[in-house]
């Protein structure tokens, strides 16, 4: 009997468990609460982790594509891509009325949600489960949180690693045993509440002197936007060999 194997499960499947989970995981062009989105994938998966379909797409972030060297999307690849407000519509079917899975989901949350306000879009999340917590709530012995380590550990193979449909199938593949065995161990599965923005502004207006506007708890506003970089980013830095124009120096 395999790991994958549904009758493992012995104990009857707890009934607070989800009916359903979009796994997602999303490239982007930084880790910045300004940055965008590049690519995007979903696998659905129904109540015990069993993938129903999957979806992926480009999406042009209307600026510089960020770390090519990781995602290895270029300009001129995601020129032709569609903009985030032609893809919303499918990507808001394929997570409706799931729990959206991801690995550190609250980045890939927060990105997606992000990319809704700026549509001027609702995203139809309520709730989000975060693999990494669910590892931990399980305590796997993983030498550490990375996907590849999960992964390794359920002996998925991982074809391209930061390629959203493959990292999204992964995590899928990997998500259905840790769900098992949640369930066998009778784990409260580590759901958290996902609060979509409700306003956008990429130019935020100077308050008057003396005027302390009040904060709207689920809102978010960008701080000041960098023009974007007019060259791609050519990769990382060798060491003795000099910098190349669009390199990002930190000091």
């Amino acid at each position: 009997m395999t790991m994958l194997d549904d009758r493992q499960t012995a104990a009857p499947w707890p009934t607070a468990y989800p009916q359903g989970y979009a796994v997602v995981d999303v490239e982007t062009t930084g880790l910045a609460r300004d940055d965008r989105i590049v690519s995007a994938a979903v696998y659905r998966l129904d109540a015990l982790g069993n993938v129903e379909d999957h979806w992926y797409t480009l999406v042009n972030p209307e600026r510089d594509p960020g770390p090519v060297w990781i995602h290895g999307l270029t300009s001129d690849v995601l020129e032709g891509a569609p903009l985030f407000p032609e893809v919303a519509a499918e990507l808001s079917a394929r997570l409706a009325d799931r729990v959206l899975v991801a690995h550190n989901a609250a980045f890939d949350w927060s990105m997606i949600a992000r990319e809704y306000a700026r549509a001027s879009v609702v995203a139809p999340v309520e709730q989000r489960l975060c693999t990494i917590a669910l590892a931990k709530e399980l305590r796997l012995p993983l030498p550490n949180h990375k996907l590849a380590s999960l992964a390794a550990h359920f002996g998925v193979v991982q074809q391209h690693a930061h390629h959203a449909l493959d990292d999204a199938r992964v995590l899928a593949e990997a998500f259905r045993p840790s769900l098992h065995a949640a369930a066998r161990g009778g784990v409260r599965l580590p759901l958290l509440e996902c609060r979509p923005l409700t306003e956008w502004s990429d130019s935020p207006v100077a308050p008057r002197v003396g005027y302390q506007p009040a904060r709207q708890p689920n809102s978010w506003r960008p701080s000041r936007k960098r023009p974007a970089c007019p060259y791609p980013n050519p990769g990382r830095y060798e060491k003795e060999k000099p910098l190349k124009q669009g390199m990002r120096v930190a000091f």
